[in-house]
C-alpha cells in the first residue's frame, strides 16, 4: 500500500511541474464586420420665387420665400447665395434688370425678418450646419430698394449653394 502512495505522490509531484499555460483551454468566436457605405446627398427645394409685386419706383418693397435643405444625417453643410446673374461685384450690388438692361433696380437678400444678416457676396453665407436627414427650411427675405427713374420688368435669378 505504501507503494500506491509513493506513485500516487510522485505522479501528483510531476502534474505540479508542468507550467500552467500547458494545461489551459480555450475557446474562440468569431464577430462578422459589416457596414454599408452612402455618399452624402443633399437637395434644395424653393418653396417659390421672390416676389415683390408691382411697386413704385420711388418706394422701398419687401419680400419673403423659403427654402428646403436636406442633407445626409450627420453630414456637415454649408450655405452660400451668390449675388445674382447681375451681380456688379465692382459696388457689391444685387440687380434686377430688364430684358433689354436698361432699367435695374437694386435688391438686398437677407437671412433674417430684421434685415440684418445679409446673404451671399455683400454678406454673410451659413457655415457649421449638420444635416439631419430630413427637410430643414430657411427663410429668404427680400428688400427692394427705390429707383427713381425706373420703369418695367426686372428680374434676376440667385442661385443657392449647398456644400457638404
Amino acid at each position: 500500500m505504501n507503494r500506491i502512495k509513493l506513485h500516487i505522490a510522485a505522479a501528483l509531484m510531476a502534474i505540479s511541474l508542468i507550467p500552467a499555460s500547458a494545461m489551459a483551454l480555450t475557446a474562440t468566436g468569431q464577430v462578422n464586420i459589416t457596414a454599408t457605405t452612402v455618399q452624402p446627398t443633399a437637395a434644395v427645394t424653393v418653396a417659390g420665387a421672390l416676389a415683390f409685386g408691382t411697386v413704385q419706383d420711388t418706394l422701398t418693397a419687401v419680400a419673403q420665400t423659403s427654402f428646403d435643405v436636406t442633407v445626409t444625417n450627420g453630414w456637415p453643410y454649408s450655405i452660400a447665395l451668390d449675388g445674382g446673374a447681375n451681380y456688379n461685384a465692382a459696388t457689391a450690388q444685387s440687380l434686377m434688370k430688364d430684358g433689354g438692361g436698361l432699367n435695374a433696380r437694386e435688391y438686398v437678400l437677407y437671412q433674417d425678418a430684421a434685415r440684418l444678416n445679409v446673404w451671399g457676396p455683400a454678406g454673410t453665407n451659413m457655415a457649421g450646419l449638420s444635416g439631419t436627414g430630413a427637410i430643414q427650411t430657411y427663410q429668404l427675405y427680400g428688400s427692394l430698394l427705390a429707383a427713381p427713374g425706373t420703369t418695367g420688368a426686372v428680374s434676376d435669378i440667385t442661385t443657392i449653394t449647398v456644400t457638404y
